[in-house]
């Protein structure tokens, strides 16, 4: 039951995350949020990579409503497996990142909180 709860709240913070790189894709004033936080306003060579991390954090969070049950994609659980430990591991950079080396005080500040939770629940999460 643990775990159902932590996919399920790894799969809200991820979607909200793949929501972020959206709204940063359609030049949303956000980008000092993320990707280093240099620029207000993604440069339109930078979407790219957001529209990217869109895609990549929605198959994402789908696989952490597969892990804790809720829906099916069609993954096998051992691939499933893979995938939860590669984000967890992407999570444990992301703390490294946003925490230090970033210079955006607002990546530092709102994205190292909700990465170090994330990483935590994705932990409980894959055990």
């Amino acid at each position: 039951m643990m775990h159902n709860i932590t996919s399920i709240l790894c799969a809200i913070i991820t979607f909200g995350m793949a929501l972020l790189q959206l709204s940063l894709t359609l030049g949303a004033p956000f980008g000092e949020y993320a990707l280093g936080g240099q620029h207000r306003v993604l440069p339109k060579k930078m979407r790219s990579i957001s529209s990217a991390y869109t895609l990549i954090f929605t198959f994402i969070g789908l696989s952490y409503l597969q892990r804790g049950n809720v829906i099916s994609i069609g993954l096998n659980p051992n691939v499933l497996n893979v995938i939860i430990i590669l984000n967890t591991l992407f999570l444990a950079y992301a703390i490294i990142g946003n925490g230090f080396l970033t210079k955006s005080k607002k990546e530092k500040y709102v994205m190292t909180p909700i990465s170090i939770i994330q990483f935590i629940l994705s932990v409980i999460t894959f055990f």
